[in-house]
């Protein structure tokens, strides 16, 4: 999907003053599944109700699609996105009104930009992408199999308890914005963006083709990517072995894509993507962002 430069300054909360703050109840959501995607039903932005897509690999907090919103609210941005096409145009958006469930916090402005082709896969009541910025106060729990999305926030005095003990864990960092897990293929290490807005998992072709023989992705079936700026030729192969902490996975499948770069030509910080086709391998995940791990779960009995 889409993977976007962090260009905004993110808002923090601001410290609570006076008596203690009771326990803030958890933000849960309904989600679906479509064409491998979360999308979230039902959110409202400036007055209009849709679906928005959780995209961990969107480092802005809220991504619209222009077509959606009147001309006169968009301002163009001096900052362009970047997709596996290439960069593309950015506008700003002023937020008035954003609620996902019980959520109402949002950012002053909201980036906007076409989303025709996501749009095509996903439906055409799809608003836009909640991203990262968006997320980085909470723990994001996704339970695959009631197909729930929880937000908890991370002030630990306020939070309420979880319903489930962490029993595995992949670290991450956030570069730019993006959450990067270090994992390695054969003894070569690998930066892989944890993607919940790519339904594959991703290599780049560049890198994969200088594994050694017995490690390469192998396969030859073509493959074409529908991005923002158009479609980019690829193919979907399976990775022999994939190893994350102390886990290995046996026969991954990816798409090999061309790498993508910013705009001065500098390579970006990861060499490949796993997607919701990796992560609902287990059926209770969450992003930790205050400790930077991607946790698998386990539900505690009520």
């Amino acid at each position: 999907m889409l993977h976007f430069l962090l260009l905004l300054a993110l808002r923090s909360l601001l410290p609570s003053t006076g008596q203690p703050a009771p326990p803030v109840a958890a933000i849960t959501v309904p989600f679906d599944l479509v064409a491998g995607v979360i999308v979230l039903r039902n959110v409202v932005l400036n007055g209009q109700r849709g679906d928005f897509v959780l995209d961990t690999g969107c480092t802005y907090s809220l991504v619209v699609e222009q077509a959606a919103f009147p001309k006169s609210q968009l301002h163009l941005s001096a900052k362009r996105g970047l997709s596996a096409a290439g960069s593309v145009a950015m506008y700003e958006l002023p937020i008035t009104q954003f609620a996902l469930g019980a959520l109402r916090d949002h950012p002053p402005l909201a980036q906007a930009t076409s989303l025709a082709a996501i749009r095509a896969v996903v439906g055409p009541r799809l608003l836009g992408l909640i991203g990262t910025g968006l997320l980085l106060h909470y723990e994001v729990v996704l339970d695959y199999t009631h197909r729930r999305l929880s937000l908890y926030p991370l002030d630990s005095s306020h939070s309420p308890a979880r319903p489930f003990t962490r029993r595995d864990s992949v670290a991450f960092t956030l570069e730019k914005g993006w959450p990067i897990a270090i994992a390695f293929i054969d003894s070569v290490p690998v930066q892989l963006l944890l993607d919940t807005g790519a339904q594959d998992s991703y290599l780049d072709a560049d890198f994969a083709q200088n594994l050694r023989a017995g490690a390469r992705p192998t396969g030859t079936q073509r493959e074409t990517l529908l991005t923002p700026g158009g479609r980019v030729a690829a193919r979907r192969a399976t990775l022999p072995a994939l190893r994350m902490g102390t886990t290995e996975w046996r026969n991954v499948p990816l798409v090999l894509a061309p790498p993508v770069h910013y705009q001065s030509g500098r390579a970006l910080p990861y060499q490949g993507v796993l997607g919701e086709a990796f992560l609902s391998r287990e059926p209770l995940v969450s992003f930790h962002y205050g400790r930077r791990q991607l946790y698998f779960l386990t539900p505690t009995k009520p």
